[in-house]
């Protein structure tokens, strides 16, 4: 029996480099009783205007979480070996763990790599892996 995919979707390089793809992808997540979390690095000023593009898409998803400003990320990363602008990337890795999610979905090779390092259990993607098994995402194993 397959595990209930619990996926976290990055927007920029990743949902719109396919929102018709992603789009299928999450329904079939949510159809298998999984959950979308969607997590940017954009800036909550541009709230409004990000709820309106994936509503544009048609995605359905479960929460959405704007990664806290650069500055706020060197306090909230507990990791004084990465340099800046990983420690704000590093948060992905910290909202997928505190919610458990199973996959995560990013075109940022550098995130995919502090996947790797700090949330080995997290399966991590680039949107073309992701893509690859498109038809069956929501029962990844």
């Amino acid at each position: 029996m397959a595990a209930v995919v619990r996926l976290g979707l990055d927007i920029d390089g990743t949902i719109t480099s396919a929102p018709t793809r992603f789009v299928q992808a999450a329904c079939a997540v949510r159809s298998a009783g999984g959950c979308v979390h969607v997590v940017t690095s954009r800036s909550v000023l541009g709230r409004i205007g990000t709820l309106a593009e994936l509503r544009e898409y048609d995605l359905d998803y479960d929460e959405i979480h704007f990664l806290p400003e650069i500055s706020q990320a060197q306090a909230l990363c507990p990791h004084p070996h990465l340099d800046w602008f990983n420690r704000h990337r590093w948060l992905k890795v910290d909202y997928a763990v505190h919610h458990r999610l199973t996959h995560f979905v990013d075109d940022d090779v550098a995130v995919l790599k502090l996947f790797r390092e700090f949330a080995p259990m997290v399966v991590a993607l680039s949107p073309l892996d992701a893509l690859t098994d498109v038809l069956s995402i929501g029962t990844l194993k």
